[in-house]
């Protein structure tokens, strides 16, 4: 089923995209070179606005698409609060599930309340990318645009992701299992060996330009369902069934 919240596929393409296309390699390469053009000017955002807040999320990702979709930068409980979105099967126990619309603010604010904890985001950088992931508040382009967020972020806490010595499938696997069961640490445990010393922002453009696959949860088996299904509301009762405030367990030793 393509992905069509907005009930228009035939007439409008893709997620209503600026070009009306329909064929999937050629949304994903328009979207990208929209990315790729506008990655300098988001960085620039970042790196100028203090605090960053839920706003700054939508303003990078307004600025990352807004030359492919008339949308960006708007969220999932402004544009389709009726609908839930996952990846995989409503039937499948092993599908990622994404945040409720109109709890996605209070997801992001929670991930930032812990990045700013320096010391504790640096032991534990996958509970806050996790957390951004799982609020995935955009139709579409969340993983490019949490990144960026997640850089800088990271920036200002004093450390970086060696991102260049990462694995597209580890990575993507980590995170999936962390964003169904986040007190499992699976991000953490994933990138704690690439932590390393904050780098220049100067290096970004060519950092982010280089990573492949990050954010591939957005466009693999994304498949939505109106909220007043009873399937889907009995899902959203039991997924991370853990408060927000929970504290993970410690690792055994």
């Amino acid at each position: 089923m393509t992905f069509d919240p907005f009930g228009d596929f035939d007439t409008a393409g893709y997620l209503q995209n600026s070009l009306q296309l329909k064929d999937p390699v050629e949304v994903k390469e328009s979207e990208h070179l929209s990315f790729e053009l506008s990655i300098e000017e988001a960085l620039a955002y970042l790196a100028k606005k203090k605090p960053i807040d839920y706003q700054t999320v939508l303003k990078v990702h307004e600025i990352l698409f807004s030359g492919f979709y008339h949308w960006a930068g708007k969220d999932r409980n402004e544009l389709v609060p009726h609908l839930a979105v996952f990846k995989g099967s409503l039937d499948d126990p092993r599908s990622t599930v994404f945040e409720r619309p109109d709890s996605i603010k209070m997801s992001v604010d929670y991930a930032l309340k812990l990045a700013a904890d320096k010391k504790r985001f640096r032991d534990h950088p996958g509970g806050v990318m996790g957390q951004l992931a799982f609020a995935h508040p955009f139709l579409d382009g969340n993983g490019r645009a949490i990144l960026l967020v997640f850089m800088e972020l990271c920036y200002r806490a004093g450390f970086a992701i060696e991102w260049s010595r990462t694995n597209k499938d580890d990575y993507l696997r980590a995170l999936s299992d962390e964003i169904r069961e986040p007190r499992g640490r699976h991000l953490d445990n994933y990138l704690n060996p690439f932590v390393v010393d904050i780098s220049s922002r100067d290096e970004w453009p060519e950092t982010i330009s280089g990573i492949r696959g990050l954010d591939g949860l957005d466009k693999e088996d994304i498949t939505y369902e109106n909220l007043d299904n009873p399937q889907v509301q009995q899902i959203y009762k039991t997924y991370r069934a853990q408060p927000l405030d929970a504290e993970p367990p410690e690792p055994e030793s």
